[in-house]
């Protein structure tokens, strides 16, 4: 038994020594297999979906200020109003009898008015009388015709009579008030009786009604809904909910494609028309409504349609993008564990060169701010280069480009003119939107090269590549493919 385990491991050696010596097989391990796409040009389109109900531009409730029976309905569902149009009425026996009662009223105070002026015509009669009589005594008292007494007795009654026209005038002077009262209790009586016809405020259709002949409309602290008239369908207007995360990419003027469950196959468009700040929050959610106003001629889109909404806010064409995967992709460390190569110094330099003739060209920096800004840029690229010239392993060239990026910015806010600092302004904003990223590339030996790029506008699946080292048609690695060596 012995011998037979020792033949059988003698035969297990020598065949794995044979496995090991056959051709193509080696210890080394096998390099990676990468998963590569070719870097071209087409369209970065970002989008922010959401819903929202569809609603008239202007809707309006019409009420009743008064409380009565309707007595009769002019308008129903869906009915086409001008403004001014009758919708209902209200019972105005009630109202009618108040107008009565009020003219009677002011019938009452002009009569008024006429007995205080015949008043005061006798007054003035009678002030007139006295007037003589006093004349008189006064020429008969000269003449010592007549006693003292009868002087002083006419000159009283001239007072008295003088006085009695002042009082008519007061009189007439407050019969006038009462006339001008009870007129306006008349005026209000009649507003009110006008006010048992329901008109349309506006030209629209009828959306909604409420009420009907018989029902009692009590009108106390709020006037109660009897109509609701859309002012016109033939546009239509959205109120979309955005998260908060998204409505920092939303601006006035956006466009907007929606389609609603009623019509599934078609797509309807419409534009950003507002954000309102007002913020809501449900179960620590934060959102914002968003205003989106769209044409509806063929009057399709119903009032209460939930509208499913993408809202484009943001679209390059025809640019140099790659795909969002190639964004995530690291290579293994290499055996010196570095990957940076040589002329990261160089890459740097043209970049910055790249810049300048950009914020030239956008700014419009004169041949002297430029000679400056490079004079500037020497001295930092200066202060970042090592001794020796060039940039060593242990510098990433990213972040160099970042720093040399923010000196950048720094020296051109010291030279620009008042005139240039909208559009440097404007330049700096877009600088901020883009970012700066490495992507790796399937080089001539089949190892990754990294390209320094600047990256713009993203989607789901695509972003843009503003600039960089990456050229249209280069081999883009995505991932290694797990699947090789098995």
């Amino acid at each position: 038994m012995l011998k037979i385990l020792t033949l059988i491991g003698a035969a297990a050696l020598a065949g794995g020594a044979a496995y090991w010596q056959w051709p193509g097989k080696s210890h080394a391990p096998e390099p990676p297999v990468y998963v590569t796409a070719e870097v071209a040009r087409g369209d970065v389109r970002r989008v922010v979906a959401t819903s929202g109900p569809v609603g008239a531009v202007v809707t309006v409730l019409v009420g009743s200020q008064l409380s009565g029976q309707i007595e009769t309905l002019s308008a129903d569902f869906n009915s086409e109003v001008k403004s001014g149009d009758v919708l209902a009425r209200i019972d105005p026996k009630t109202f009618e009898r108040r107008v009565a009662q009020a003219r009677a009223d002011v019938a009452v105070a002009k009569a008024a008015l006429l007995v205080r002026e015949a008043n005061l015509a006798k007054a003035r009669a009678v002030l007139k009388q006295a007037g003589k009589a006093v004349e008189r005594n006064q020429a008969l008292a000269a003449k010592k015709l007549t006693a003292q007494t009868n002087l002083e007795s006419a000159t009283r009654d001239a007072s008295v009579a003088q006085a009695e026209i002042a009082v008519a005038q007061a009189e007439i002077e407050s019969a006038k008030a009462a006339v001008a009262q009870k007129q306006a209790a008349l005026d209000q009586a009649e507003i009110d009786l006008d006010r048992t016809f329901i008109r349309a405020p506006i030209g629209g259709t009828v959306i909604s009604r409420t009420i009907d002949i018989g029902q009692t409309v009590a009108a106390s602290l709020q006037a109660p809904e009897l109509f609701r008239i859309a002012q016109d369908l033939r546009r239509i207007r959205i109120e979309a909910q955005v998260n908060e995360a998204d409505i920092g990419d939303i601006a006035n003027g956006n466009t907007v494609a929606f389609t609603v469950d009623a019509f599934p196959d078609r797509n309807f468009t419409g534009h950003v028309s507002q954000v309102r700040l007002a913020a809501t929050e449900i179960q620590n959610v934060v959102t914002y409504t968003v205003i989106i106003d769209a044409q509806n001629e063929d009057r399709r889109l119903y009032p209460g349609m939930t509208a499913n909404v993408v809202i484009e806010t943001g679209i390059r064409q025809g640019v140099l993008k790659v795909p969002n995967e190639a964004l995530r992709f690291r290579p293994r460390a290499s055996a010196s564990g570095t990957r940076h190569t040589g002329g990261g110094a160089s890459r740097m330099l043209e970049r910055t060169q790249r810049t300048v003739e950009r914020v030239t060209a956008d700014v419009g920096l004169t041949p002297e701010q430029v000679a400056e800004l490079k004079k500037q840029l020497d001295a930092i690229i200066a202060q970042l280069r090592p001794q020796g010239g060039g940039l060593t392993t242990q510098q990433d060239p990213r972040r160099v480009g970042e720093q040399v990026s923010a000196r950048i910015e720094q020296a051109i806010a010291t030279l620009v003119t008042d005139a240039q600092r909208p559009a440097f302004e404007r330049w700096k904003k877009e600088r901020d939107i883009a970012r700066n990223a490495t992507v790796y590339v399937l080089g001539t030996e089949g190892e990754p090269e990294p390209r320094f790029v600047r990256l713009g506008l993203a989607d789901d699946t695509s972003t843009e590549v503003r600039s960089g080292e990456l050229q249209e048609g280069e081999r883009l690695i995505l991932r290694a493919d797990p699947r090789a060596g098995t």
